[in-house]
Order: C-alpha cells, then sequence, then structure tokens
C-alpha cells in the first residue's frame, strides 16, 4: 500500500464511522443522561449543578439554538465533533510517526466503546470534552517537547486555549493541565523560565472562574455535589465498585486496547519500543494521572468507568506506533473495527424489536420492565403519541406535569411536554431534581391541580411523595407500552388536585 493512499484511507473510515453514527443516533431514543443534557441547550447558563455548560453550547450551534430537535440532530453535536477527533487523532499519529500510524490510530478508535459510543454518538459532556482535549493535546505535543522557541508561541496559547475549553466541557480536563505541568516541570524545565508558558494558564483559569462564579451565586452547589460522590480520603473498602471500575475500564475500552496498552509499557520497560523518552513521557503525563485516581477513588466511592475514557484516547497514537511494525496489522483492526460496527447495528436492532432480549415479567403493572435497562432508550415517542391523544381530548394541556427526580422528569419533559407546549417541574429534593430546581424559578408557581407522570420503570406512588400536598390523588390513564406484540412498561397518567 502506497503511503499517499493512507489519508484517503482515514477520510473514508471516517466517513463510514459517521455514517453508522448517524444511523444509530436516528434509530434510538434518547437515554437517561442525555435526555437531560437537553435540558443545558434549552435553559442555558454559565454553569450547570452537574457539569459545565459546554455541551448545551453545543447542542444550541448544531441544532440552531433548538429550531431541529429530532434525537439525530441533537446528537449531530456529538457525532460530527467526533469525526473531526479522529481526524485529530490521524495528525497526531502521523506527526509521531508517519500516516500510517495515523491511520492506525483511528482505526482504534472506531473499535472503542467509549469513544465511538459515549463519546461519539450519545449527546453527553464526553463530546466536547474529547475534542477540544485532543485538539489541545495535538498542539501541546508539538511545543512542549521542544526547547522554547518565539515560533512555538502561538502554538501553545491554542493549546492552553483549547484546553480551557476542555474544562468548560468536564472537570476532567483538569487533569490534562496537571499532565502538562507534570511534565514540564520533570522534562524540560526551560519552559519554566518563559513567561508565555504562564500567560497560557488565563484560559484554563477563566474557564474555572466562570464555574466558580456560577457556583458563588448558588452557595457552590456542584463541589457539594460531586465532593459526596467523590472523596479522595476514605478508609472504607468498596469492593464492588472496585471491581466495577475494573472491569468497566476493560469493557468501556475495549479489551484489545487494554492488552495492547499493558504490552507497550512493558516494551517500554525493555526498551524495545523506540520513540523519545520527552514523547512518551507527555502521553503518559496527560493520561495516566486520570486512569490511576478513577481507579484510587473507586476503592471507597462508587465511579463511573467512563470518567477516565478521555486518558485511554490520548494513549491510541502511542499504541498505534507500538502496533505499526506488526504483521498484518491494518487487515486484523479493519476486520475488527468492521465486526464492531455489525455488532452495534444489530444492538440497537436488538433494543428496537426486542429480538433476543429476554421477555419482561412482574407481579405487578407498576414494576414491569424495571430490570430492562435498555427500555430507557425506548418506548417513550409510543409513550407522546398516546398521551398527546388523551391530553387533546381530556383538554389536560393546560395543566402542569410534576415529577420527583431528574430522571424521568427530563424524557417526560423532552417527548410528552414538549410537542403539547406543557411545562415540567421537579417536585423533590436538590439531590432528586438537579437542573429542575433551577428551572422551577423560570416558572409560575404551581397551582391547584397538576399532573403526575411516571413509568414502570421508575414507578413511585404519587401518595407516597405528595399526600400532605395534595387532597385528590387520582389515576387518570395507565398506557401500555408495546415493542413487537409484547407489553414492555407501563406509563402512569395521575391527576393531582389541592382542596
Amino acid at each position: 500500500m502506497q503511503q499517499l493512499n493512507y489519508k484517503r484511507i482515514v477520510i473514508i473510515v471516517i466517513l463510514i464511522s459517521t455514517l453508522l453514527r448517524i444511523y444509530l443516533g436516528n434509530s434510538l431514543a434518547f437515554g437517561n443522561d442525555e435526555v437531560y443534557y437537553w435540558l443545558y441547550a434549552k435553559y442555558p447558563d454559565i454553569s450547570h449543578f452537574d457539569h459545565p455548560p459546554m455541551v448545551g453550547f453545543f447542542i444550541q450551534f448544531f441544532t440552531f439554538d433548538l429550531l431541529f430537535d429530532t434525537e439525530v440532530i441533537i446528537r449531530l453535536a456529538a457525532i460530527v465533533p467526533i469525526s473531526f477527533s479522529m481526524y485529530l487523532l490521524y495528525l497526531i499519529g502521523k506527526y509521531l510517526k508517519d500516516e500510517k500510524v495515523g491511520l492506525i490510530s483511528v482505526l482504534l478508535y472506531n473499535i472503542h466503546i467509549y469513544g465511538f459510543v459515549i463519546a461519539g454518538t450519545f449527546i453527553l459532556p464526553d463530546a466536547p470534552l474529547v475534542f477540544f482535549w485532543l485538539l489541545s493535546f495535538y498542539f501541546f505535543i508539538q511545543v512542549l517537547p521542544k526547547d522554547p522557541d518565539q515560533k512555538l508561541y502561538p502554538k501553545l496559547l491554542l493549546a492552553f486555549l483549547f484546553a480551557g475549553l476542555a474544562i468548560y466541557s468536564k472537570y476532567q480536563a483538569i487533569y490534562l493541565v496537571f499532565g502538562v505541568c507534570l511534565f514540564v516541570v520533570i522534562k524540560n524545565k526551560k519552559w519554566l523560565k518563559k513567561p508565555v508558558f504562564y500567560l497560557g494558564f488565563i484560559f484554563p483559569i477563566l474557564a474555572i472562574a466562570m464555574i466558580f462564579y456560577w457556583n458563588y451565586l448558588n452557595d457552590f452547589i456542584s463541589y457539594k455535589f460531586h465532593g459526596d460522590r467523590v472523596s479522595f480520603f476514605s478508609l472504607r473498602f468498596n469492593k464492588n465498585s472496585f471491581l466495577r471500575e475494573i472491569l468497566g475500564q476493560f469493557v468501556y475500552n475495549n479489551p484489545y486496547i487494554i492488552i495492547v496498552f499493558i504490552l507497550m509499557l512493558i516494551g517500554l520497560k525493555k526498551k524495545r519500543f523506540q520513540l523519545t523518552s520527552k514523547t512518551t513521557f507527555i502521553f503518559l503525563s496527560c493520561s495516566l494521572p486520570l486512569i490511576f485516581t478513577t481507579i484510587y477513588l473507586s476503592i471507597s466511592r462508587n465511579t463511573l468507568p467512563h470518567w477516565s475514557g478521555i486518558s485511554y484516547l490520548t494513549l491510541l497514537p502511542l499504541l498505534a506506533v507500538f502496533l505499526s511494525e506488526k504483521k498484518r496489522i491494518l487487515k486484523r483492526l479493519t476486520i475488527g473495527m468492521s465486526s464492531f460496527f455489525v455488532l452495534l447495528i444489530f444492538v440497537s436492532v436488538m433494543i428496537n424489536t426486542g429480538f433476543l432480549l429476554p421477555e419482561n415479567t412482574s407481579q405487578t403493572k407498576e414494576s414491569l420492565g424495571r430490570k430492562d435497562a435498555v427500555l430507557d432508550m425506548y418506548g417513550w415517542q409510543q409513550a407522546s403519541e398516546k398521551l398527546s391523544t388523551i391530553f387533546t381530548k381530556a383538554k389536560l394541556t393546560d395543566l402542569p406535569i410534576i415529577s420527583n427526580r431528574w430522571y424521568p422528569a427530563a424524557h417526560i419533559d423532552y417527548y410528552i411536554a414538549r410537542p403539547n407546549k406543557m411545562k415540567v417541574y421537579g417536585v423533590g429534593t436538590l439531590k432528586d431534581i438537579h437542573k429542575y430546581y433551577w428551572i422551577n424559578k423560570q416558572y409560575p408557581a404551581l397551582g391547584n391541580r397538576v399532573l403526575y407522570i411516571t413509568d414502570s420503570r421508575n414507578f413511585i406512588d404519587p401518595t407516597k411523595l405528595y399526600n400532605n400536598e395534595y387532597s385528590q390523588i387520582e389515576k387518570f390513564e395507565t398506557i401500555p407500552i408495546m415493542r413487537g406484540n409484547c407489553i414492555v412498561k407501563y406509563v402512569f397518567l395521575y391527576q393531582l388536585t389541592k382542596g
């Protein structure tokens, strides 16, 4: 294969990947987290309770401020930036060695579950995080391993700018800046003598300052929330969390990639893998600290395996250099990528048809489908159509809808309230309703009659929640959600009245 063809192959791979992710984005309903981040675009702010606001800004940009707000259009805010992120990995690989390494980096990305699905298809804060992190890292590796030179200053400032935008996407990006500082202190102290290096920190500091200012106005609620989730000092050992984190990192990042990473580290130790020490170290300093932190936190706290996903993506060009001398590596990775693509299509069909999925059984309607996690991404459009008919016949569209938790409140908001121009209120504790604590303030006070909607995946009897506030609580309708010829869950509509 001629070297001239590698770039063309990369573009073809990215186009095929993009088309597949568009297909997946169009065929699957929003998951709990996705539909919640749609609220970031509907109610923008300089920061939010759970995360910084960049994902909301991306959604606003790609939907023309929600002018076009179907699932696939909203998900373009993840699909398109990640396609550019793949090309960035190609450029990083090409910079490290050659275009073949760039192609291998892209192929590795396309078998990476976190990179392809979680960050690359679903609309989560990870999409802008990955894009800006890799963009920043691309410039950092061109600058920091070299001796300071004025010609490098613009790239250095761009690297810090994109690092700041990465922080404004998700808090994990602080580890990129930490990795950069670690590299400079250990491997290239010459940059510490240059004022431009310190000038670059204006951008990350500005991002942090905006997040801090929002928290200052809101009693530092984000820090309290994440402080409860993440504790660096604890003597309690959580075996389940630790095992889940280790297993999750293997699955989310693809076992093949994890094994190659381990073999590469062994090769580095035995000096079988040749790259300059500075180049190798900047990859490791910007990746390993976050990986080790999430594993450490899992010892005592519940963590999520995708928290460290960006670190493994950063390592892909380094792994590509290690793999580039292996025989038939391009053929093997192409087969692996093709198999992964077929698997994803099959999974999407399973979710929408129930093919090969075990039949849902339950002794009560209120718990049907509770153990079927894929139902979070199925049936909401069906519920929307059926409830809209009920609302119109019973003239209920003037009533607000209440929910006790952010999920399923966000699903109800997008699929049921939005097409009927109704309002959704979160009526519960801040810990349960999250963003709805602030959304409620933009709406008028609740009147004497409200609707309560829930489904059998998340059912809680409203009499247990609101008996002290509403004297009459009556079930208005029970709506079956069908998949094929089977009822897989129920949606419940209640009317609550004061006095």
